[in-house]
């Protein structure tokens, strides 16, 4: 399925430093700049550093985060936009302009934005006479997606929380009971139709698609991988799995919390969602996904790592191992000394991200 993301008409500088927001997801505070990529005059993705004080000031402090800002772009960008926010807005924009252009040797612009007025600077002339900034590109973007930027990250970060309990998307028990007897091929092909059904669906998952695709995650690794094949290179795909993620049942969220992650990294998703969903897990491919997104790797080397017929291959072996489950389970000359109904899996304690210089950028 193809990605058709609206996107936004710029036509002045006014008018991009005024859509910056609506490209990061919230408003910038007086102690963050934004970093957006380019090649040529195409917009690739932005990223926001908080400059926080026990990080330093100086050259070798931004040296550093251009260092893991260039290393997520990777060769997608060839030139830098930084925007400084705040009164110390202009002094932090001309540090990264230096540092990118030290280590990238491509065309770095510094602006600055404070109290909703932009200021370009120009090596030749300086800092510009402030000008209002224009939200008509932002505001258009609104009106066709209905998205409106956070007014913090920390409000960002509530979009991708868990919702109440009793919001959570719940499988009728008879179809829980049909889709546990189903071969792992079967669940996920379920599955996966949910997903690529409610990825066209403009109002998004159903109820039963999002317990389905949570049952066939929490079932088997297996499916889970081959979900997240499906996920190359469609952001829209990647996004329906974060709403199943908050709104599954409490016992399969961790293993939805790993999907969804990891489904963000690859879609190169805002790190505010990574870091926030895989708080919920404590699996390796959720914490590998929140590293490698705040290290600034790029996820192009794991993408090229999937192998689709590899991953089939383990669902067929999976299926040849539950049918000779099946029948032995149900072979008259064995006895079953447990006939206990199957459990729900057990909820897992969230993961907690250990600190590292990558956890104050946002992507």
């Amino acid at each position: 399925m193809a990605d058709d993301t609206p996107s936004m008409r710029i036509t002045s500088p006014t008018d991009l430093a005024g859509a910056v927001p609506h490209m990061v997801g919230y408003q910038p505070d007086n102690n963050q700049v934004a970093i957006l990529g380019f090649h040529g005059p195409d917009y690739i993705g932005a990223a926001v550093h908080t400059w926080a004080a026990e990080l330093g000031e100086g050259p070798a402090h931004t040296a550093e985060v251009t260092n893991h800002i260039t290393r997520a772009f990777g060769d997608r960008a060839n030139s830098y936009l930084a925007i400084g926010y705040g009164p110390e807005g202009p002094e932090r924009a001309l540090l990264f302009q230096d540092a990118f252009t030290q280590q990238t040797e491509t065309q770095t612009q510094a602006w600055a934005v404070d109290n909703d007025r932009l200021r370009v600077f120009s090596p030749d002339r300086g800092w510009s006479p402030e000008a209002d900034l224009e939200d008509t590109a932002g505001t258009e973007y609104s009106m066709i997606t209905g998205a409106q930027p956070a007014a913090t990250r920390e409000d960002l970060a509530q979009h991708y929380e868990p919702v109440p309990e009793d919001q959570q998307a719940l499988l009728h028990p008879d179809t829980a009971q049909r889709f546990a007897t189903m071969a792992p091929t079967a669940q996920y092909e379920w599955a996966a139709r949910a997903l690529t059904e409610g990825a066209e669906s403009k109002t998004g998952l159903t109820d039963e698609q999002v317990a389905v695709i949570a049952h066939a995650v929490a079932t088997s690794v297996h499916i889970r991988d081959t979900l997240l094949a499906d996920v190359v290179g469609d952001s829209i795909k990647a996004d329906r799995l974060v709403d199943a993620f908050r709104r599954c049942d409490d016992a399969r969220r961790p293993d939805m919390a790993d999907l969804a992650g990891a489904g963000q990294y690859i879609t190169r998703g805002s790190t505010v969602a990574i870091q926030t969903i895989t708080r919920h897990t404590t699996g390796s491919l959720g914490r590998m996904a929140n590293q490698a997104a705040s290290f600034g790797l790029d996820p192009q080397p794991l993408i090229d790592s999937i192998d689709r017929n590899e991953l089939r291959q383990r669902l067929t072996m999976a299926d040849r191992q539950h049918y000779r489950s099946h029948v032995m389970g149900h072979s008259p000359l064995l006895s079953n000394p447990d006939t206990r109904a199957p459990t729900r899996p057990t909820p897992r304690t969230g993961y907690q991200p250990g600190q590292h210089p990558g956890t104050s950028l946002d992507r």
